[in-house]
């Protein structure tokens, strides 16, 4: 655990002084003061928020944690050449990237918001939007370097990663609207609620619109999930399954890197 605490550090040191991360941070503040500048009402300024998280995190959290996880090959290799487990070597990297771009997400949202905050209801929106954004940041941090660990080439593993996102982003929602319009006159509602468990980004959208309880904002998804499982159990489900985005990718990296010839 020494020698893991060790590389934890050593790795968070590092990833402060990447200047364009705090450049994030910056742009994930200005945003937010943004939108409280040109609306004193809450709900739609965490509305506003939720698109933007959906957008910005996901992107930027995979591209910089694998375009790192390239740039450290030659340390890793150090690394595994001494007395130290494979496991802690990526352990290490990955704490220390889901720590740090979990931070700036909770204090770009946090900061702007601080004075919601004093209100009990608010209170609770801010903090699940900062919630589902923290977790989105360690989700994309966890798949892109299970992509590291799969793709050897640089280019290869950075389109491959850069397609998925935007797949998660802006066409699994169309597949989704495709496969209800194909075969609208067959019973639907487990289908699509198994394709929303596919999306990560579908199940942050649907865990902030389903604790806001606005019907008028439901896609299909949130509206499955409402009349099957209600908003608590809803909400309850799509967390669940959140972890799980974390909890399998990271354990199918690790396995894979223990077994990895470098």
């Amino acid at each position: 655990m020494g020698k893991l605490r060790y590389l934890v550090f050593y790795e968070l040191r590092n990833l402060v002084k990447v200047r364009w991360l705090w450049l994030y941070l910056g742009m994930l503040l200005a945003s937010n003061f943004a939108l409280l500048y040109v609306s004193e009402d809450l709900g739609k300024v965490i509305l506003s928020s939720l698109s933007i998280t959906l957008l910005l995190v996901p992107l930027v959290s995979a591209f910089f944690s694998l375009v790192h996880f390239y740039d450290a090959k030659n340390f890793i290799r150090f690394l595994i050449s001494q007395p130290m487990g494979r496991s802690h070597i990526f352990l290490g990297k990955w704490i220390a990237l889901t720590l740090f771009m979990a931070s700036l997400y909770a204090l770009g949202v946090l900061m702007p918001l601080a004075k919601g905050l004093l209100n009990s209801q608010s209170a609770l929106l801010i903090l699940s939007l900062t919630l589902i954004g923290m977790l989105l940041s360690v989700i994309f941090v966890s798949i892109a370097l299970l992509v590291g660990v799969l793709f050897e080439d640089r280019v290869k593993g950075v389109s491959f990663l850069i397609s998925l996102c935007i797949y998660l982003s802006f066409l699994h929602d169309g597949l989704i609207l495709s496969v209800v319009y194909l075969f609208r006159d067959y019973p639907l509602e487990k289908v699509v609620l198994a394709l929303t468990l596919l999306n990560p980004i579908d199940l942050a959208r649907l865990a902030i619109i389903l604790n806001m309880d606005l019907a008028a904002l439901m896609g299909i998804s949130e509206a499955v999930f409402k009349s099957f499982l209600g908003s608590p159990l809803g909400v309850s489900l799509s967390l669940g399954v959140m972890v799980l985005w974390v909890l399998i990718p990271t354990a199918t990296a690790v396995f894979l890197f223990n077994r990895k010839d470098f």
